[in-house]
C-alpha cells in the first residue's frame, strides 16, 4: 500500500494531457466543470458561515475558468456574486486565453451575472464581500506576480475576508512553495487531483490553509515516473512497524549502538539511545568518551567508555573498539553531541569510510558526524544504500556546498539531489521534513508542530530511525516511519502541554503513545482535512 501522492507540476499536466486525449478533447471542459463545481461546493460551506456577497477574482487561463464555474453555482445556489477580470492594462475588453474557460465566461454571463474586467485595485470593490475566491493563478508559476495581478493579490490579503483559493494560492509556485513576490493568504485551499509539493512546502504551505483534494475523475499516477513524491500517512506507517511477537525477547527488536557525545553534549547521546529503546529497540548501547560515562545516569542503557581527546571527546583511537561494539549490534547511530574537534573529525572519516563501507550494518548519521563529513565528502561509502543521514537545512548546505536559502527554496529537489550525490537516504528536517531515497523515491512528512523547534529534538529524531533500522526496517522505511512517528510524538506532548514550552525529553515520552495511536488508525490532522478526498 502506497502512501498519498503528491504530483508536479509536470506530472499533473502530462496525465491531464494524456487522459484528454485518450477520453476526447471535450473532456477537458469536463474536468474544469467537476473542479469548479467542488470547489463552490466549499465555498458555500464559507460562506453560509458569514453570508454576504462573494468576490471572484480571477485570471485568463485554465484557473480563471474555474473561477467562472464556482461563480456560476454560486450564483445559481443563491448566493451574491461579484467576478472580477483582472487585466494586465486598461483595456475594458479582456478574452480568456483558453477555449474551456472563454465557454464558461460565456455561460456566466449567459446568466446575468456581470464580469467586470479591470487592472485597477479591487480593494474597493471587494470591501462588502465576506468571502474572496481566489482564481488568478493555479500551478505552474514560475515568474514573479507585477502589476494589476500582484495589486489584487496585495489587495486580497489586506481585505480580512475569508479567502478560497483555487488549485493553489495565486503567487506560490506549486512546486517549490516559493512565494513569487507576493502571494494570496488563504484559509482554504481546493486543490485538484492530486496534492502539489508546493502546498506542503514553506512558505506555501503555512498559506495555503485549511486544505482539500477534489476528485476530479483523473487515473492512478503512473508510479514508473520519477519522482515519486508522496505524502506519508497514518495508515502506511502503521503497515511498516514492526510486529511484536508474543514469544519474543529483547534478542527479537535488535539492538542499537549510538556512538555520540563530548563534553556538555552527554544530553544529546541519552535522548538518542534512550529514544531507539522508546520505538521498540531490545539493547541499546551508548560509546561516548570514558570520563564522561562516571557522570551518565543510571538507566536502561549500556554504556561503553571509548577512547578520548584530552578535550573529552571521541579520539581517533576509538576506532577499534567501535569496530567491536559494531559487531553487537544490527543498527548504528553516529553523530549527536560529537563535537568538531579535529581528532574527533578525524575518528568519523575513518568510521565513515572504513567501517561502513566494509560492513553494510545499517547506520544513521547526524549532527556534529554530518559537519564532520562536509568537510571531506569523499569519505562517503560509494556503496551507501545502507545508510540514512538526517541534515537540517544548514547541514545539507555544507553537504552540498550551497546556500542554505539555494535549500529552502526547493526542498524536495535539494533532498533528492543529495540522495542522489551520496547514494543513500536523506531526510530534510524542518517543518514537514522530505525524506529522499536514491532511487527516487520521495516523502513529505504531515506531522509535528512548532514546538518541536527546540534542542534536542534531532537527536531524538535519530534514535527512533536508529531504533527502527534495528528492528530491521529498511533505510527508506526506517526514515519515512520515522520521522512520522517523531512527528507525531511531539503533536502528542503539545497537546498535552501546549508548544511553547516543550522539550525534546517530552517528544521522546511521546513515542509510545504516538506509536499507539497509529496502531489504533489515528491519523494526523492533516490527513483528517483531507480524508476521504485524496486520490490514494
Amino acid at each position: 500500500m502506497r502512501s498519498t501522492r503528491i504530483l508536479t507540476t509536470a506530472q499533473i499536466r502530462k496525465l491531464e494531457s494524456e487522459w484528454m486525449k485518450k477520453c476526447g478533447h471535450n473532456w477537458s471542459q469536463v474536468l474544469m466543470e467537476v473542479a469548479g463545481r467542488g470547489t463552490a461546493q466549499t465555498a458555500l460551506k464559507m460562506w453560509q458561515n458569514d453570508p454576504g456577497t462573494a468576490f471572484v477574482l480571477c485570471g485568463r487561463g485554465n484557473n480563471g475558468g474555474d473561477g467562472m464555474v464556482v461563480a456560476r453555482y454560486l450564483h445559481l445556489w443563491g448566493v451574491p456574486v461579484d467576478v472580477w477580470l483582472v487585466s494586465k492594462d486598461d483595456s475594458a475588453v479582456l478574452d480568456m486565453s483558453t477555449e474551456e474557460s472563454k465557454a464558461n465566461r460565456a455561460i456566466l454571463e449567459s446568466l446575468g451575472v456581470d464580469v467586470v474586467v479591470s487592472n485597477e485595485s479591487p480593494e474597493h470593490a471587494m470591501s462588502e464581500a465576506t468571502l474572496i475566491v481566489d482564481a488568478l493563478f493555479g500551478t505552474g508559476l514560475d515568474r514573479d506576480l507585477e502589476g494589476s495581478f500582484r495589486t489584487a493579490v496585495d489587495a486580497i490579503n489586506r481585505s480580512g475576508k475569508s479567502v478560497i483559493s483555487v488549485d493553489v494560492p495565486s503567487g506560490i509556485n506549486s512546486d517549490t512553495g516559493k512565494v513569487m513576490a507576493s502571494a494570496v493568504r488563504a484559509d482554504q485551499t481546493v486543490t485538484f487531483g492530486y496534492l502539489k509539493p508546493g502546498l506542503l512546502c514553506h512558505p506555501g504551505a503555512s498559506l495555503a490553509g485549511d486544505l482539500t483534494v477534489i476528485d476530479i475523475g483523473l487515473p492512478d499516477a503512473s508510479e514508473d515516473e520519477q519522482p515519486i513524491i508522496s505524502l506519508i500517512t497514518s495508515d502506511y506507517v502503521r503497515g511498516l512497524l514492526p510486529p511484536r511477537p508474543t514469544d519474543s525477547n529483547k534478542g527479537t527488536f535488535g539492538s542499537v549502538l549510538t556512538v555520540a557525545g563530548s563534553l556538555g553534549m552527554s544530553g544529546a547521546t541519552l535522548l538518542a539511545s534512550q529514544s531507539a529503546l522508546r520505538v521498540g529497540a531490545g539493547l541499546s548501547l551508548l560509546a561516548t568518551p570514558k570520563t564522561l560515562v562516571m557522570n551518565l545516569p543510571p538507566g536502561e542503557v549500556i554504556y561503553h567508555a571509548i577512547a578520548e581527546t584530552k578535550e573529552f571527546s571521541i579520539s581517533v583511537e576509538a576506532l577499534k573498539e567501535v569496530e567491536k561494539l559494531i559487531e553487537r549490534v544490527t543498527s548504528i547511530i553516529l553523530g549527536p553531541g560529537l563535537s568538531t574537534k579535529d581528532e574527533t573529525i578525524e575518528f568519523v572519516h575513518k568510521f565513515v569510510k572504513e567501517l561502513l563501507a566494509e560492513d553494510d550494518k545499517p547506520c544513521i548519521i547526524d549532527a556534529d558526524a554530518l559537519n564532520a563529513i562536509a568537510k571531506d565528502t569523499s569519505v562517503m561509502p560509494s556503496k551507501a544504500k545502507h545508510i540514512v543521514i538526517t541534515p537540517h537545512p544548514k547541514e545539507l548546505s555544507r553537504l552540498m556546498d550551497c546556500s542554505v536559502q539555494e535549500i529552502q527554496e526547493d526542498r524536495v529537489k535539494a533532498a533528492m539531489n543529495a540522495a542522489t550525490k551520496f547514494g543513500c537516504v536523506v531526510v530534510l528536517k524542518g517543518s514537514h521534513s522530505i525524506v529522499a531515497g536514491p532511487d527516487g523515491d520521495v516523502f513529505i512528512n504531515p506531522t509535528g508542530n512548532a514546538g518541536m523547534a527546540t534542542a534536542g529534538a534531532g537527536d531524538v529524531l535519530s534514535g527512533i530511525i536508529g531504533g527502527l533500522l534495528a528492528q530491521k526496517l529498511s533505510p527508506l522505511d526506517a526514515a519515512t516511519a520515522g520521522v512520522y512517528i517523531h512527528g507525531a510524538a511531539g503533536d502528542v506532548a503539545a497537546l498535552e502541554l501546549g508548544e511553547t514550552g516543550l522539550i525534546a525529553g517530552d517528544i521522546m515520552n511521546g513515542i509510545p503513545f504516538a506509536i499507539t495511536n497509529i496502531e489504533k488508525g489515528e491519523s494526523s490532522a492533516l490527513e483528517q482535512q483531507l480524508s476521504g478526498s485524496s486520490n490514494e
